[in-house]
């Protein structure tokens, strides 16, 4: 991103004129080295002074303290884009607002801001009155303190983690969704049919379905279908194939019609995914499949008043996510369970947990009410130089007994999910793919369904 600072009269730097060719031209000599220029025009001298996208992001005091998000590229560099190529930029992300109100001025706002005031009706203001030296656009844009709509689009400078929120995007982040599908391929759009989605192997199955739905729902405005890359992620092609309906590589797929992501924070860390929630319905599994997990429920569960809870541990704890993604303390949870228990009357716990300590806990804090499936569970003491369970599992097991493993492990953490969906009521201890996954089974048909690291935040 290139940023505005005052024009420095005591260095030389290579001089640009003030024309809405000004950004593209100064990324020209990024890309051979230079870092900072000077712009001259009409009255209005400034220095443009370029910053790497990943880099400013992840400086920011609000960026996630998570390997996460810290181990892989989240914005890229944009070196190139066009704005005039509209088939591939998702001016949709700003319709529905009367107002766009951008906090800093800069080389991202600035083109955000025309693109806005030549192809929609949204009022344009900025806080900064830098927007002044530029004059295609301050003819249009107007100066404020504050937005003057209540129906805004505010963009601001600093991180923003909640990416399914429409309203509030931070300049990198609405940048990037904007631009996506330019960062994704240079063919043109009506030739691409097919997208290949590489999920890194740190994913689980859950993560993995809710990753295709939200990528299926938020490329089908462009008739994209989306497929998992084969042997991309710790899934065998025979698992999926196994127990799943989730695309498959098409036959015809190739370079000629075809995105294939290789770098999935930055696909899939934003607002152009996250605003599509996943659907994974039971569709989505195959039929025999859930036969088999809808006879163990009946004999488990069958007209019993069970509540479901969700307790996520381990890797998740050692993430160290921010929000409703941090896991709740487990004495919270117990807490918020019995008093569920003592106000609605349930006659058992169905607890679905990969932490051995958290079922050993909630086990002793509920004896004769917890019901579970068998399953490989750990510590978090288990985890010495590793930070994931896929992790572990290599380390644990090697060749068909690793396979065998993850079959073993996926078949048990769809039943606990399935058994979860067929509950009254739903507790997680936080926001997961598991969460999301329970919640998608059950229809929303729950009584009540809470996620208690959300309800310590109010």
């Amino acid at each position: 991103m290139l940023t505005v600072s005052e024009y420095d009269y005591n260095r030389n730097f290579r001089k640009l004129n003030n024309d809405q060719n000004v950004f593209h031209n100064a990324l020209y000599y990024v890309l051979r080295g230079e870092k900072r220029f000077h712009v001259e025009g009409e009255g209005h001298d400034y220095d443009l002074v370029y910053e790497e996208n990943d880099v400013r992001a992840k400086s920011d005091p609000a960026f996630p303290d998570s390997d996460f998000f810290l181990g892989e590229m989240l914005y890229p560099p944009y070196f190139f884009y066009d704005e005039n190529d509209i088939s591939k930029i998702n001016l949709d992300l700003l319709e529905g607002f009367s107002e766009i109100f951008f906090e800093e001025t800069n080389e991202y706002t600035a083109v955000i801001a025309d693109l806005a005031l030549k192809h929609t009706d949204l009022k344009v203001t900025f806080r900064s009155s830098n927007i002044a030296l530029f004059p295609w656009i301050c003819e249009k844009a107007q100066c404020h303190p504050k937005p003057e709509s209540d129906n805004v689009l505010y963009v601001q400078r600093e991180y923003y983690p909640d990416f399914s929120d429409p309203h509030r995007y931070s300049t990198l982040e609405l940048f990037h969704c904007l631009f996506i599908m330019q960062w994704l391929t240079e063919l043109p759009i009506e030739k691409v049919k097919y997208l290949s989605l590489m999920i890194r192997k740190t994913e689980g199955i859950g993560s993995i379905l809710s990753t295709y739905s939200s990528t299926s729902q938020a490329l089908k405005k462009y008739g994209i279908k989306p497929y998992v890359e084969p042997n991309s992620t710790r899934f065998s092609n025979e698992l999926l194939t196994k127990y799943f309906s989730i695309g498959e590589e098409p036959e015809d797929a190739s370079k000629e019609n075809t995105i294939y992501v290789k770098c999935f924070n930055s696909f899939l860390l934003n607002h152009f995914i996250d605003l599509h929630p996943a659907d994974v319905n039971l569709n989505m599994l195959k039929p025999e499949f859930i036969d088999q997990m809808k006879e163990y429920a009946d004999s488990i569960i069958g007209g019993k008043k069970v509540l479901g809870v969700l307790l996520r541990g381990t890797d998740i704890i050692i993430a160290n996510y921010k929000g409703s993604y941090n896991p709740a303390p487990i004495e919270e949870c117990i807490r918020i369970i019995g008093e569920r228990i003592k106000e609605y009357g349930y006659e058992k716990i169905f607890v679905a947990t990969e932490d051995s300590f958290y079922l050993e806990t909630i086990t002793a804090a509920f004896p004769g009410k917890v019901l579970a499936v068998a399953q490989e569970r750990h510590r978090v003491s288990d985890f010495k130089g590793i930070k994931y369970i896929s992790d572990l599992e290599k380390q644990n097991y090697s060749g068909a007994a690793y396979y065998a493993s993850v079959e073993d492990m996926t078949v048990n953490y769809l039943y606990a999910v399935y058994m979860l969906s067929r509950c009254e009521s739903f507790i997680s201890n936080c926001m997961c793919s598991g969460a999301k996954l329970v919640t998608s089974f059950n229809e929303n048909r729950f009584v009540r369904n809470e996620i208690v690291s959300e309800m310590l935040a109010r």
